[in-house]
């Protein structure tokens, strides 16, 4: 079997249009692995079989939990997370050895640990990836945190829609507790964790944990006012570290090689890699692995270039900032992106091209972000309706003396009440590209014209005086 998983894997190239095989079944449809980069947690994608516990090991799979559970103290494992430089890989890039010292600090008896698999940008692949063609390596992660935090039980909460991936995650779940690396009395030892997989429907807001955590405790998916915060209050009112799951994955990764390693790539603020979906205008659409701190033109060219001369690219998903193309040598990075009003956010690329309206695709994001808005926030509920409201008057060019104003002042208003870190980042393409291009703003505003000849209006006469405050200003990214 690893001999048909090997020969398959050589044939795989850039310009084939199937997914990556793996020996138990290929990846949905929707996924492609890229070459290049630098793989990590995708290296045994074509070599392990996802349905199977024994292909899992024979590559290695379990050392690293038992390494943990067998030779290490929870305090070691932690300080070697620590020691790695391993930050979040779910959007806010938090310290992920910081958050899981504050769960185990809690005094209680009951602790959980949650893989959310639930939310975030719909187009963005990562995780799915992982889940589907290796999912024994989530598994692993999410053991690793729960013995290092003390937590006696772990989720593994799964979009519904996601199938093949939740078959895959119950099934390794399933072998685990076979073979005594889940359940009581891990490998012989006194540790004992509860391992589940629980379905649940999806949302963009479920990306944020605590709208999860309220989600997969029955109620409506809303976000929490904090403090207190998950580590200290989380689901059912216990302790709960949450971390998706590319983050766990590279935690069995650490383990079972070494901070040292784990840190070898990447840059000074962020270490490892990171799993990019890269779409839109782009050869070759997929998912790839990369160094935290690669170039996004090297990014770029990993799905085969541009197929048009690449306008910007909007970095982070649907709250996620446009970087003109001039700008395409800033490091993939978390604090070079938020420099330039971008964010790792949900790991998502999408590029654009001269024939792209930035002004239509900035209502397109924040248009996203309304439908999806949870509703518990009155700024964030009325707010994005009446950004997108404002956009349409501008595409129509039939906008109000003051709009350009009120883009700016209500998504500042928004950011500064703001209930969730969505919220914040709900107005950023509109921003960025208000900043970036404000001749196509203007060109649809005062006469009806898309400069990039994506949309279709009806030209109008020229005003008599322009309209103010269409040009950037220094708030406008932030």
């Amino acid at each position: 079997m690893a001999g048909m998983a090997g020969g398959a894997a050589q044939r795989r190239s850039r310009g084939r249009p199937d997914p990556m095989p793996t020996a138990g079944g290929g990846l949905s449809p929707e996924i492609r692995i890229l070459d290049g980069g630098e793989p990590r947690l995708l290296t045994d994608f074509g070599r392990v079989d996802p349905s199977s516990l024994d292909s899992y090991r024979a590559h290695g799979g379990y050392t690293a939990l038992e390494r943990a559970i067998r030779h290490l103290s929870p305090e070691a494992v932690i300080g070697e997370v620590e020691a790695a430089g391993l930050r979040g890989r779910g959007g806010a890039g938090f310290p992920t050895a910081q958050k899981w010292r504050a769960a185990r600090a809690a005094e209680s008896d009951r602790k959980i640990v949650v893989a959310n698999l639930m939310g975030a940008d719909p187009t963005s692949l990562g995780d799915r990836a992982l889940a589907e063609g290796n999912p024994h390596l989530i598994v692993e992660g999410v053991l690793i945190a729960a013995f290092a935090v003390g937590a006696s039980e772990a989720i593994i909460a799964v979009r519904r829609d996601w199938q093949t991936a939740v078959e895959r995650l119950r099934l390794a779940a399933d072998q685990t507790a076979g073979a005594h690396l889940s359940g009581y009395l891990l490998l012989g030892t006194d540790v004992s964790i509860q391992l589940s997989v629980e379905e649940g429907s999806g949302a963009y807001v479920a990306g944020e944990e605590t709208a999860m955590l309220a989600a997969l405790g029955g109620d409506r998916g809303m976000p929490w006012i904090r403090p207190p915060y998950p580590t200290a209050r989380g689901l059912w009112g216990v302790p709960t570290v949450v971390q998706n799951a590319e983050t766990l994955a590279h935690v069995a990764w650490i383990l079972a090689h070494s901070p040292e390693a784990f840190a070898s790539a990447g840059s000074a603020t962020g270490h490892g890699t990171k799993l990019v979906t890269l779409l839109g205008k782009v050869a070759q659409p997929g998912v790839a692995e990369v160094a935290l701190g690669t170039r996004l033109l090297d990014l770029l060219s990993l799905a085969g270039g541009g197929t048009g001369a690449v306008k910007a690219l909007f970095v982070g998903g649907p709250g996620g900032g446009a970087i003109e193309a001039s700008a395409l040598d800033t490091p993939y990075d978390y604090d070079a992106l938020a420099s330039v009003g971008a964010h790792i956010g949900s790991g998502s690329v999408l590029v654009t091209d001269s024939a792209t309206c930035m002004v239509d695709t900035a209502r397109f994001f924040l248009d996203f972000s309304a439908r999806e808005a949870c509703g518990k926030a009155v700024p964030c509920r009325i707010g994005t309706r009446r950004l997108v409201e404002t956009l349409d008057r501008i595409l129509a060019a039939t906008p109000r003396p003051g709009d350009f104003d009120l883009l700016r002042d209500l998504s500042r208003k928004m950011a500064d009440t703001a209930l969730c870190h969505l919220e914040v980042l709900a107005p950023r393409p509109m921003l960025t590209t208000l900043e970036r291009f404000p001749d196509e703003y203007r060109a649809h505003a005062e006469r009806g014209v898309c400069l990039a000849g994506a949309c279709r209006v009806e030209p109008v006469p020229p005003l008599v005086a322009p309209i103010s405050n269409v040009e950037p200003t220094s708030q406008a990214a932030g």
